[in-house]
């Protein structure tokens, strides 16, 4: 069949996201087990023991539809930030509510702004609606160039788009860069601060940057988009949520699916949200294992960036393709970066302390 037939040219030319390789498949095609996954960002401390002893109580309700308001997570939620529940709003992941904010927010010709080697979904999410996406370009280190993306800002700019820490850089936004991006937008924009991994940023108290949700109480432009995904563990669960202007929260709600939150990612993500002990151990455990990895991987032309998340970048010194393959063929996954426009870099997610030996070894070996 000729898609051109029948699908809209944006939707013709979109990529399609790639996640990283399940274990089982590479289990399969190599014909081996025990292989380690570190490629997806996954919490190696696995879920919220609080949300796993919630869950089952739940389990009987199944033949119910969920409460398509999230009334008690939100009402959880509020109160852990400090706002009410019009200033929240739930998705399937927080990736999702970019995607609703695009859908809720953006006319025709507006554009969807960030910079060069953010996370995928902020280009995908732009050009799934058919919206224009720009990235700005960055610093020697990844980083943002808040000067480039300021001018970058166009009449047509509606929503910019950041990740503090950002995926795959680990690199962070400065309070004072925030301000300047505010400063510099058109009246009807947003800004929207993607903090899917800022609980692991608060391992590293020293390290300068932005609060998301303190900026958002001094300017209702600021969006905080965060995710019950990484930290406490409940990636299959699919559950994030958006802290904006109850006007904002408004047209998002207009857009949004019905039930679109699963009955029992609500109770999981509930009860997670009180497991402070397990965000803090998880936190600790990030900033080990990533300072375990800036130290020990090692190799010609081989730079381990630093990063306030629960994974690295690691430019490799060339063409990383061949280094993935053989680190596959040694049971160990991660992520090559082609696809976000750094074909020399891998990123590689914090995995158990039993797990790391394993995968520094393998880096180090397929890195020599």
């Amino acid at each position: 069949m000729d898609p051109t037939a029948f699908a809209p040219e944006h939707v013709r030319n979109l990529d399609v996201y790639q996640p990283g390789k399940p274990i089982e498949e590479l289990e399969r095609e190599l014909g081996i087990s025990g292989a380690i996954k570190v490629a997806s960002n996954e919490n190696p401390l696995g879920p919220s023991p609080k949300a796993l002893a919630a869950i089952p109580a739940a389990l009987n309700q199944l033949h119910l539809y969920p409460d398509a308001g999230g009334f008690q997570l939100r009402r959880a939620l509020g109160a852990r930030l400090g706002v009410s529940i019009d200033e929240l709003s739930l998705g399937n992941g927080s990736n999702d509510m970019l995607y609703q904010l695009v859908l809720a927010t953006c006319e025709p010709t507006d554009e969807v702004l960030a910079h060069q080697y953010g996370f995928l979904s902020y280009r995908l999410s732009a050009q799934v609606a058919g919206r224009a996406f720009v990235a700005a370009p960055v610093t020697s280190e990844l980083a943002l160039d808040a000067d480039a993306l300021i001018a970058a800002i166009t009449p047509r700019t509606k929503l910019v788009v950041l990740g503090t820490p950002n995926n795959p850089t680990g690199s962070v936004i400065t309070t004072a860069q925030a301000k300047r991006i505010l400063a510099a937008l058109p009246a009807r924009a947003l800004l929207v601060l993607d903090e899917a991994y800022v609980e692991y940023a608060a391992a590293w108290p020293e390290v300068d940057h932005v609060d998301g949700m303190a900026l958002r109480a001094q300017d209702p432009r600021v969006v905080v988009l965060r995710t019950f995904s990484k930290i406490y563990g409940l990636a299959g669960l699919r559950v994030g949520y958006a802290v904006a202007d109850k006007a904002v929260c408004d047209l998002v709600g207009r857009v949004t699916r019905t039930f679109h939150v699963s009955s029992l990612a609500l109770v999981g993500a509930t009860a997670a949200l009180d497991d402070v002990d397990h965000v803090a151990i998880s936190a600790r455990h990030a900033r080990s294992v990533i300072e375990q990895m800036r130290a020990e991987i090692k190799g010609p032309g081989v730079k381990v960036y630093p990063s306030l998340t629960n994974f690295v970048l690691i430019e490799t010194g060339r063409t990383a393709a061949p280094i993935y393959d053989k680190l596959l063929r040694s049971g160990v996954i991660v992520r090559p970066m082609a696809a976000w426009g750094l074909p020399t870099c891998l990123r590689v997610s914090v995995g158990s302390a039993q797990e790391m030996p394993r995968v520094i070894k393998a880096l180090n070996d397929a890195l020599a």
